[in-house]
């Protein structure tokens, strides 16, 4: 029997689909979890998204660890929008939660600290 270049073409294609399927629904809940993070970050925004960006650095350049730190931290958090925080917030922290790893509990803490912050009243808020 007698297979074309376009019959191997397809059949290839076919297996590689099929093996790419079975890859992702073997990785289950986190890639499911991964995919979420990803949309809701994504549907931040780019300038919502810089600001989480500023904070979560600044969280992981010291966080509220040291004095110096923390207060490095407040004043980069008291840079941004409240409200783009808040959103973030409230956008990215089911999907974080899902999520398993340092990196997502960082970034979760950061936000948290953020919030902490701005319902505390310590410092101004940024712009409008």
């Amino acid at each position: 029997m007698k297979i074309t270049k376009r019959q191997l073409k397809r059949i290839i294609k076919e297996e590689k689909r099929k093996l790419v399927n079975e890859n992702v629904w073997a990785r289950g809940e986190s890639a499911s979890a991964l995919l979420a993070f990803g949309r809701a970050y994504a549907s931040l925004g780019s300038k919502v998204q810089e600001q989480v960006d500023a904070v979560v650095d600044a969280y992981l350049a010291g966080g509220a660890q040291e004095w110096d730190a923390n207060q490095h931290f407040l004043e980069v958090v008291y840079e941004q929008n409240p409200n783009a925080i808040e959103m973030a917030h409230n956008t990215l922290r089911q999907p974080l939660q899902a999520l398993d790893g340092q990196d997502a509990e960082d970034v979760l803490d950061a936000l948290d600290e953020a919030m902490n912050a701005f319902n505390s009243g310590d410092g101004a808020g940024g712009d409008p």
